[in-house]
Order: structure tokens, then sequence, then C-alpha cells
């Protein structure tokens, strides 16, 4: 096995970097579902695949998983989903009937979706059955209908709905699905921090790649796919190197794989058309930061969402005027102090940004990180004043480090037709041609990405189930 990465380390939006001594992570801020399987259970992603492949990560667990602030409300979000629920039921106790419902149809929604990944359900596109009723029910759904339909204060569902930065899209647009999957893998499986940043865990990953065999090539550049008499012969290198294989996984943007590295005369006119139409994600803005201010003293936890109103749609309007009045605010220094010298503690402040042409970032970069900083001063005064270093990321800071186009960093937009069957599946219809990453299936996010590679590996290895792939693991 040969895995060819263009950066000068694995991880993608999951490397780390360094500025002096201060070590940050890209893009990654929490990971869920980490806890290996218990006996006589199939476990959940990440962790069934840190367990298959022997991996210990050095993971903290976050309690709470985060935290939400509104103008008049601020609210937790603990660790286990009855605590989950009573943090919120003590705020809205009028809204304790809709809350149950709300957090037993995510519970039922995930089991659901399990047995289809486990059974490779996904493959055909999801059937009516009777084995997964909830699935079918909410499959076009929308976070903010299944809000309406349970809930009556808008506070509350500005509050259970925060988490919608991490899937890119407002809650009138967003999958409820793919929501419900990444909030319970929090709050019941358990958020996680790496030490070291999440460096440490692709690390952990590239490792195992080579202790099985594998070789990872850094500073390497694929520019083509090659295709001969109908399937996949192998790779060319960008300065020429021929290297054959009968297969090739492809985790890079899927419309640069097809039009640039394939060549769309090589696939059927209809998957053409198709991955023309789908609809890429939005990218973000992030201010890499270090201050002498105590984050912990001040009661601020691992992440924080800030938002200027209970209203997300319209918080989402202003994002896609580039001026947000929302952000998250991340400290991983909490968790791992040794990410910083001492006296400084880290953290990032990140919000959704469209992509705009290189000249305007370089003109408007400072400009936005000081208003972030300000933004995040009002509402934690002392941080701007202990600041020693700050640093902005820009859409274009996502591309050039991914090749993601124009900074898309949830591969295509996480909305209820372009998740799970809506999007691409590892196999597309060019034999020995397989993809994974968060332009397939299911989506964008750690989870999506380990779930998009379990089925590529189930494909590559042309198992029936993902249940006889981890019994080939084990």
């Amino acid at each position: 096995m040969l895995v060819v990465e263009r950066h000068d380390r694995p991880g993608g939006y999951g490397h780390g970097f360094r500025r002096g001594r201060r070590r940050f992570d890209s893009a990654v801020h929490v990971v869920g579902g980490t806890a290996p399987p218990r006996p006589g259970e199939p476990g959940r992603l990440p962790g069934r695949v840190l367990a298959a492949l022997d991996i210990e990560a050095p993971l903290v667990e976050l309690d709470p998983c985060y935290r939400v602030v509104l103008p008049d409300l601020e609210i937790p979000a603990p660790a286990g989903v009855d605590a989950f629920l009573e943090a919120h039921r003590a705020v809205f106790p009028a809204e304790e009937k809709g809350l149950r419902a709300l957090l037993d149809e995510c519970l039922t929604l995930r089991a659901e979706t399990e047995r289809t990944a486990e059974r490779s359900a996904l493959r055909g596109g999801i059937r009516p059955s009777e084995d997964f009723p909830t699935l079918l029910r909410y499959r076009r759904a929308t976070l903010a209908q299944v809000l309406d339909a349970n809930l009556k204060s808008p506070e509350l569902k500005a509050a259970l709905g925060a988490l919608w930065p991490y899937l890119g899209l407002p809650p009138s647009r967003v999958s409820f699905l793919y929501f419900a999957t990444m909030l319970l893998s929090y709050i019941a499986d358990g958020a996680a921090y790496c030490r070291g940043t999440f460096q440490t865990l692709a690390g952990l990953l590239a490792a195992a790649i080579e202790a099985r065999g594998g070789e990872i090539l850094l500073r390497g550049t694929v520019r083509q796919i090659l295709i001969e008499e109908g399937r996949v012969a192998g790779v060319v290198l960008e300065h020429g190197q021929r290297i054959e294989a009968p297969l090739v996984v492809s985790n890079a943007d899927l419309r640069q794989t097809v039009f640039d590295l394939v060549g769309a005369d090589h696939l059927p006119a209809r998957t053409v058309r198709r991955l023309s139409a789908l609809e890429p994600s939005i990218s973000a803005f992030v201010v890499y930061g270090a201050s002498q201010f105590d984050f912990g003293a001040a009661g601020i936890g691992h992440e924080t969402f800030y938002y200027a109103s209970p209203d997300h749609e319209a918080s989402w309007q202003r994002t896609l005027a580039g001026e947000p009045d929302w952000w998250t605010l991340t400290v991983p220094s909490l968790a791992d102090p040794q990410l910083a010298p001492a006296g400084e503690q880290l953290f990032t402040l990140t919000t959704l940004m469209p992509y705009t042409p290189a000249e305007r970032w370089r003109r408007d970069k400072e400009a936005h990180t000081e208003r972030l900083l300000a933004a995040a001063e009002a509402r934690v005064p002392g941080l701007r004043d202990g600041v020693t270093f700050a640093e902005g990321g820009t859409p274009r800071t996502m591309e050039r480090y991914t090749r993601n186009d124009s900074g898309a960093i949830y591969g295509w937009a996480l909305s209820p037709e372009q998740v799970g069957p809506g999007r691409p599946a590892a196999n597309l219809p060019v034999p020995g041609l397989l993809i994974a990453g968060h332009w397939a299936q299911p989506g964008g996010g750690i989870y999506g990405v380990m779930d998009s590679g379990v089925e590529a590996a189930r494909a590559a290895l042309d198992l029936p189930d993902r249940a006889t792939l981890w019994n080939e693991l084990s």
C-alpha cells in the first residue's frame, strides 16, 4: 500500500502546526465516539477503527462537551444523554416532554443508521423497510423542522441547534439525520481532545499503515490517475514517475479527482452531471492565538459557542455577507497545557466564511483577525489585553493546504439531499477507482470521514458487509 500526501505531514484538516513553542490544531477541535467497542457490541466510530488498529490515542475526555452563550442565556452541554437533558430541562421545565421526544428520536435514528451501515444498506440507497422507519421518516428533514415540531421556545431551539456551524449550514438547511448523529457522538459517546493536537492522532494512524507494510510518501502530488482499457492502472506523480496499481482510493476534492486526475470522459455522463450539480460546503476563518488570560479561572471551557442572538438564520445571512456575528472559542491548552509555553494558554476563534479571491484576503485578513479579537474581548473581558500571539487563517489558507476548492471544509454541503446516499458512494463507476473522505458517503467531520474510509476498505477487499471487515481485522 502506498499513501501519497502532498503536505509534509498527514492529517488534512486534522493536521497540527507550530508557531515557536506553541502547537495549534488547524481545524479539528473535538472528536466524539472514541470509546472502544464493548464485548458483544459492534462499537462506534472512530473508537471501532482505533481498536481494530490497536491504537491507544492520548485522548482527554471533555465534560461539558461544549457551552452555548446567547445574549440572555448560557447553558452547558454535559456528557451523558440524561445529564444533557437535565441541563436543558432545568432552564426550560415546560419543554421537558418535547426535549425527551427529540432525544429519543435522535437515539433511534443512531441505532437505525448503524444497522444500515453494518449491513451496507446505503450502497443502494435507503429503501422502504420496516427495519428503518425513523430513518426513512427523517431522511429529508432539516434540523429546524424537527426543532419546530418538538419545541416552542426560540431560545431552547437556539441552544439545541447551536452546533450547526460544525456542519456548515443553518438549522433551516442542515440535515437533521447528520446533526443527530453528530450530537450523540458527543453527548452519548463522549467528546474528547487529543493531547499534542490532532496531529498526534493522524500520526498514529499513519504509523499503523507503516506497521502493516504500507508506505507513506510525504510532499508527493498525484498528477494523474491512469485509466487503461476502462479500468484503473495506477497513478502518475508530479515529477512524472508512474506507479502501477490495480486499485486507487482518492480522498481529494472529488471534482478534482474526476475532472483533473481521471478525466470526465472516463465516467458516465450521468455521473458527471450529478457531480456538477452538487453544492460544496462553505469555508472558515480562524484566529490562532495565545494569551496570558486565565480562561480556566474565568469559567471558560474547551469549546464555547457565542451568538449575538437566538436567530441562527439571521446569523447565517450575516455569515454569507462576510460579516458573521457569532464564533466559537476553543481553548485546547485547558486539556493539554503542554501545547503552550508556561504562562500562556492557546485559543482559536472560528467562524464560517465564504470564499473570496486571494487578493481580497491579502488585503482583509488582518481586519478580520482584529474584528474577531474585538468581538471576543467584548464577551470575555481581558482576553484581548493578554494576547501574545495572533494569526489569521482564511478560506484561501484552507484551500492552499488541502487543495479543497474554495476552502470547502465539509466536502459537499450537509443538506438532507447531500448526506448518506445523496453523496457519491465509495465505488465510482470506473473499475478500481474508490473514493473516501468528506466528499464521499456519508458526509463531513471526523466521524463521516472515518466511516467513508471503512466503506472504502470494505469495497477494496470486496467484502459483503462491515461485520466481515471487522472480523478480518481482528
